[in-house]
């Protein structure tokens, strides 16, 4: 079932605008949103989700004012394959290695 879960949300338009927009440039899910014109409850729905299959990675925040902290997410794809075979769905993501991931602000996205 994971595999499954997982194909329907790579093949989502709005994953798909994510990953492209977050590959190298880590962004909050406020920024995600405006540039790639999704709705922000949408945004933030998608990217929960996103990072609960590994998609998507936490890769630090900033305190933005009096105490409030902002996420910053990156794209932790390197190469997603998805096949259909056998009446199964089958996903492999190979991750972007750690070394790619660009950390942002106080600290990285374990303490977050």
């Amino acid at each position: 079932m994971r595999d499954e879960e997982l194909s329907k949300l790579i093949a989502d338009d709005y994953a798909g605008k994510i990953l492209t927009a977050t590959y190298k440039n880590p962004m909050s899910v406020q920024q995600i949103s405006r540039t790639c014109n999704i709705p922000i409850a949408v945004a933030y729905r998608r990217v929960a989700k996103m990072e609960e299959h590994n998609l998507i990675k936490c890769v630090g925040y900033e305190e933005v004012y009096r105490g409030k902290k902002v996420s910053y997410y990156q794209c932790a794809v390197n190469v997603a394959r998805v096949t259909f075979s056998g009446g199964r769905f089958n996903v492999e993501v190979d991750p972007l290695p750690e070394s790619e991931l660009v950390h942002v602000g106080e600290q990285s996205a374990e303490k977050a």
